[in-house]
């Protein structure tokens, strides 16, 4: 009987290191790149110098997106720089002075495209998880032939009961724009995120979703 306990036990445990792993899996953040556009009069051969620039007042969350961004184009042998580099904390868009200054600033830097970064959307959906009941492994047979093999097989039954949660959708969109055409558009991407767990693992990995896609796109040159 005590090596039957033992042997649940060390099961028991090893169900629960499994558990703990998947869990750790499912922490990360997934972002999924719903489109993508590509104006075919885009510079051939890519662009090498991009500025990053997120479009929030939220100078905390825009420095991490932007940093984010950065790093990944440079990580494809680009020059990229951030807006949060260049920009003083006061800048306003809707000011021509500011936009004298920055595009001033863009221009003495050697940017020749600007890539945004923008919140276009956000939903909630609330949907209900069934309740579920986890049993804990064991390794003899006939766990209902007798009484304490039973008793202690479902003894170390786990029922979680049912709850409603709700999921948060986000819907972001990065533009690149082509400054040698006065700022023509030249692509777009959309993308949507489910729940993700904090600030910094969602800009690392919408970031490098970015970086691939305009490196597929054929836009970014080493």
């Amino acid at each position: 009987m005590r090596t039957q306990i033992a042997t649940l036990s060390r099961g028991l445990q090893r169900c629960w290191m499994l558990l703990g792993l998947l869990l750790l899996v499912a922490c990360g953040t997934s972002v999924h790149m719903t489109g993508t556009w590509k104006d075919p009069s885009a510079q051939s051969g890519g662009y090498h110098n991009i500025l990053v620039a997120g479009l929030s007042s939220n100078l905390t969350a825009r420095g991490i997106v932007e940093n984010k961004l950065a790093t990944q184009l440079q990580a494809h042998g680009v020059a990229a720089g951030k807006s949060t580099d260049l920009f003083p904390p006061n800048f306003d868009p809707k000011k021509e002075e500011s936009i004298k200054a920055a595009s001033g600033k863009i221009e003495a830097a050697g940017f020749h495209a600007v890539l945004t970064v923008s919140l276009v959307n956000k939903e909630s959906e609330t949907r209900y998880v069934p309740g579920t009941v986890m049993y804990a492994p064991y390794p003899a047979y006939g766990w209902y032939g007798n009484f304490w093999g039973y008793y202690g097989y479902m003894y170390n039954s786990v029922y979680s009961p049912g709850y409603y949660t709700t999921d948060k959708i986000y819907f972001m969109e990065s533009n690149l724009y082509d400054l040698g055409q006065n700022g023509k558009l030249v692509w777009s991407g959309q993308s949507e995120t489910y729940n993700p767990n904090s600030l910094e693992s969602f800009a690392a990995a919408y970031a490098k979703k970015v970086a691939d896609a305009l490196q597929n796109g054929g836009l970014l040159k080493r």
